[in-house]
This record gives structure tokens, C-alpha cells and sequence, in this order.
């Protein structure tokens, strides 16, 4: 049975769609198995190119900047036959003062790092969880605050882990661009993604404010 009920809906005058959740148990992995089931057979129309009703050989997202969670490290990792550290050579970090973000690395065209040249993903299997959510058409902003909320606990956790292990080898936290001195790792707390490394372990419930849970029940 359907954990989520997902349909399409013309949102803002534009082919788009909206989700509610039909099991309070459904898991962040659920979450992704039956968005990316929708996206595959739903035939939604992209808003481009104009048309289309499938993603195949246009690669326009894969050009823009990519927020990772920790669990999105730990299936680059599987992907790559990476260790955990060794993984920062797929990642770009940034910081602005105490604030941290932490993205796919791009290459010099912008272009993904795991972007092949035929407009493939060479770890699509294993490919990030916004990656895994993102459609080109529209969407409701529940569905928005879904995705932001999921991947800014996920990054929380991811900077909390890469700072522990870098300080347990005497090491600072690789940097890319920005100042490390504002860098504190006591501002980073556990959360729901700590000690987690697959998306099955995750509740939806356990991540979603209380409010926006309840709207998205059926």
C-alpha cells in the first residue's frame, strides 16, 4: 500500500503536483522510492525544455549549486569506494562567519561532478536526496518545506561529523572558500540524521515540524 498520496495539480496556473502522507511511519527512504516512482510514470510535463514529459538527456539541474546531507556523504561514499574523509574531494565547503554549507563540487564549466558527458549521473543509484526530489515543473510549497527542512538537518549533521573527525586527527575542517576562524564545533548539536547512515532509519515525522506534519496527513 501507498505511503504517500501524490497527484498531479495545476499550481500558480502551471502542470505541477502536490503530496500528502497517508502513514505516519513513512520513512525518509519511503519518502524517495514513491517521489521517484511518481516522477518516473506520472508523464508531468516539464516546464523545459517545453514538452517534455521526461528528464532524459537534459542535464540543466545538474548545474546548479547541491546542498548534501550526511547520508548523501555516506552513499557517495558507497558509490565511490570512498571513506568518509576521502569524500571531500566530491564536496565544495564554504563559510560566511559561524555559517557552513557544504555542495557537490562543480567543475570549472559549473557542470556536477558526477555528471557524465552524455548527460548521465555516474552514481544515479546513489545520487543525493535533492537530486533525487527535484523535478522540472511546479510543485506545492509544502513540498518545498519537505525537501529544504529534510536537507538542512542532514547538513547540520554532516558538518557536526566532519568536524568531530577532522579535530580527532588534529586536522581542520577542509575549506574551499570563506574563513575557518568563526569555525566552532560545539555549535553544531545532534539531531535525528546523528549516528544514521541510511535514509531508512529516518522517520518523516521525526523531522518535519509538528504543524506541517499534520496538514500533510490525510
Amino acid at each position: 500500500m501507498r505511503k504517500l498520496h501524490l497527484r498531479k495539480k495545476t499550481i500558480d496556473k502551471l502542470p505541477g503536483y502536490e503530496l500528502r502522507i497517508r502513514d505516519r511511519n513513512l520513512t525518509i527512504q519511503d519518502f524517495l522510492c514513491e517521489v521517484n516512482d511518481f516522477f518516473e510514470n506520472a508523464e508531468l510535463p516539464r516546464l523545459w525544455p517545453q514538452g517534455n514529459h521526461n528528464c532524459y538527456g537534459c542535464d540543466l539541474c545538474c548545474h546548479e549549486p547541491l546542498p548534501v546531507s550526511s547520508i548523501d556523504v555516506e552513499q557517495i561514499c558507497q558509490a565511490t569506494g570512498s571513506i568518509f574523509s576521502q569524500a571531500f574531494k566530491y564536496l565544495w565547503v564554504e563559510t560566511q562567519g559561524n555559517i557552513i554549507d557544504i555542495t557537490l563540487r562543480r567543475r570549472r564549466d559549473g557542470s556536477c561532478i558526477f555528471l557524465r558527458k552524455d548527460s548521465t549521473c555516474s552514481i544515479y543509484q546513489y545520487r543525493p536526496f535533492l537530486c533525487q526530489t527535484y523535478i522540472c515543473c511546479q510543485t506545492s510549497p509544502e513540498m518545498e518545506e519537505v525537501r529544504s527542512t529534510i536537507v538542512n538537518q542532514g547538513m547540520d549533521e554532516l558538518v557536526r561529523k566532519s568536524l568531530l573527525l577532522f579535530n580527532s586527527r588534529g586536522l581542520e575542517l577542509p575549506v574551499n572558500k570563506g574563513n575557518k576562524k568563526y569555525i566552532k564545533i560545539g555549535d553544531w548539536k545532534k539531531n535525528k540524521f546523528s549516528g544514521k547512515s541510511s535514509y531508512s532509519d529516518i522517520l518523516i515525522k521525526d523531522i518535519l515540524p509538528s504543524d506541517l506534519m499534520r496538514h500533510l496527513l490525510l
